[in-house]
């Protein structure tokens, strides 16, 4: 070798020697060098001698580099190796979302850290025990719908599930079930995985109470007034008893709102929503339908002298003077009233109301009609 490859290679500082600082300098120097040994020399001796030192610094390199780059390439002593075991112990307490198994008989064998903080249970209090007993809904079909059958099939069950805490409080839960068989088939394991969505279905329930509510009076809606009269009617088939619906419409609301703006007109809204409200029981139900229509829906009122006496009630109420943007305005009411008949759905009794409003309109406003043509259509109907 020359003097000039030799000083190239001896020569490099030893920066470049060293493999943690710089791996790459040390084939780039030689390549630099046996390219010029390469050029400036004629015999294919000394050519093939060179190349094949380049080849080995080449190797030495590329080994460094592997040692410095790819330590997990090198041999990892057995006993250090996880067990797969231990990677899925580790991953289960890691786990977000609580996880419970269950042996066979459905005895709790392990539950996660998620668990325990979620129910507020220690792992003395869960293992060894009943999963029913805990709080947790069975795997019977009659808490949890098709759970059998999944499993029985080797697929997974996913659906919502209510979860007890130890302080009694409940927990809406999204639960996923799943089995495991020995190779008989038989089920040894169940693995419960619990996602706590409380919050979620907390709002969702808000949001369906805003829904049946009237947003500027707080009442039930038309919406919630369909389903509650539905209700009030399917007591009344079972357990006969006075159903009555009233229809109240406020004569001249529009002219309120035109004199003095519909800010005023809304605050008059509020003020005959809490009237009729002060109005009735607890029992009975009222409701704004739109615009200045309200209904109340009265239970067991007893005879139809007694709707007559709440409906006189409410006139008089709803008439006296409202005191609104400083100044007294009064707006008066017209009501119409009908009773619940076994023939009857919600559409005819509506109906029925709805016409007798019109008639306490058409009789002059300001006033109370109740109808009774339809009981005593019914009454005669019975007699023949």
């Amino acid at each position: 070798m020359t003097s000039f490859l030799t000083s190239v290679i001896v020569g490099t500082p030893n920066l470049f020697r060293h493999p943690s600082a710089g791996v790459l300098a040390l084939p780039m120097l030689a390549s630099v060098g046996v390219g010029y040994e390469l050029s400036s020399s004629s015999s294919p001796v000394f050519q093939a001698a060179s190349l094949l030192l380049l080849s080995l610094l080449g190797l030495q390199c590329w080994r460094m580099q592997r040692r410095r780059w790819f330590p997990a390439s090198a041999s990892w002593p057995a006993a250090s190796q996880p067990e797969p075991q231990a990677w899925s112990s580790q991953v289960l307490q890691a786990c977000g979302d609580a996880v419970i198994v269950s042996d066979g008989l459905d005895r709790v064998v392990m539950a996660n850290p998620a668990f325990l903080a979620m129910t507020g249970l220690s792992p003395s209090e869960v293992i060894g025990h009943s999963a029913e007993l805990l709080g947790m809904s069975p795997l019977r079909d009659s808490h949890l719908d098709g759970v059998r059958a999944a499993l029985a099939s080797g697929l997974r069950w996913s659906g919502e599930s209510v979860q007890v805490r130890a302080d009694g409080q409940q927990i809406d839960t999204c639960l996923t079930v799943s089995a495991l068989r020995n190779p008989s088939g038989q089920i040894t394991q169940h693995i419960r995985t619990f996602n706590d969505i409380t919050a979620i279905k907390q709002q969702q329930r808000v949001l369906a109470e805003q829904a049946r509510h009237d947003s500027l009076t707080g009442l039930p809606n038309r919406r919630a007034f369909g389903e509650r009269l539905q209700q009030a009617m399917s007591r009344a088939r079972r357990q006969p008893q006075t159903l009555a619906v009233l229809y109240v419409d406020l004569d001249g609301f529009k002219s309120v709102n035109d004199a003095h703006g519909h800010a005023v007109g809304d605050q008059l809204l509020i003020e005959v929503g809490r009237r009729l409200d002060a109005c009735v029981r607890l029992t009975d139900c009222v409701c704004r339908l739109s615009g200045d229509e309200f209904t109340v829906i009265l239970e067991g009122a007893g005879h139809p002298e007694e709707v007559q006496r709440i409906g006189n009630r409410i006139l008089e109420r709803l008439s006296l003077p409202h005191q609104l943007a400083g100044r007294s305005m009064v707006v008066t009411p017209s009501l119409g009233g009908t009773l619940f008949q076994p023939g009857d759905n919600a559409e005819s009794l509506c109906r029925r109301a709805d016409e007798t409003m019109y008639e306490a309109k058409r009789a002059g406003k300001a006033r109370f009609v109740l109808n009774l043509r339809a009981a005593a259509a019914q009454r005669v109907d019975e007699a023949n």
